[in-house]
């Protein structure tokens, strides 16, 4: 299982309200809140040993909701909570709020440390 299945994994552990995707596919649907887990990129870890890997990866929180007002609000629940979920395991860059197609999301950029398989 790659980095971005396992988060996915214990994403979908942690928030079986939401559904959590580990694609690079746009989504043609949107029907419940659903969280995008995307590559973005992969580099040595500064200061670690070389079976080390910095693994980033964009999470994007969609909101299902066409109103803006209420995907806002919902979003404003769950946002923070899945920061404060990624706050103590991995590093992770502010929420930006986004769009997705005619829907409001946010993007959180987050990047896992990885050993490399042998």
């Amino acid at each position: 299982m790659n980095v971005r299945q396992q988060l996915a994994a214990d994403l979908q552990a942690a928030f079986p309200k939401l559904r959590v995707i580990a694609t690079e596919r746009k989504l043609a649907e949107v029907k419940t809140p659903t969280l995008l887990i995307r590559a973005r990129s992969i580099d040595l870890t500064a200061g670690a040993p070389l079976s080390h890997r910095d693994v980033g990866l964009l999470l994007t929180l969609i909101s299902p909701h066409l109103d803006l007002d209420r995907a806002a609000d919902q979003l404003d629940v769950l946002a923070p909570q899945l920061l404060d979920w990624l706050d103590p395991k991995y590093l992770h860059e502010a929420a930006q709020l986004v769009g997705y197609d005619a829907r409001l999301a946010y993007d959180i950029p987050t990047t896992i440390i990885a050993s490399k398989e042998a």
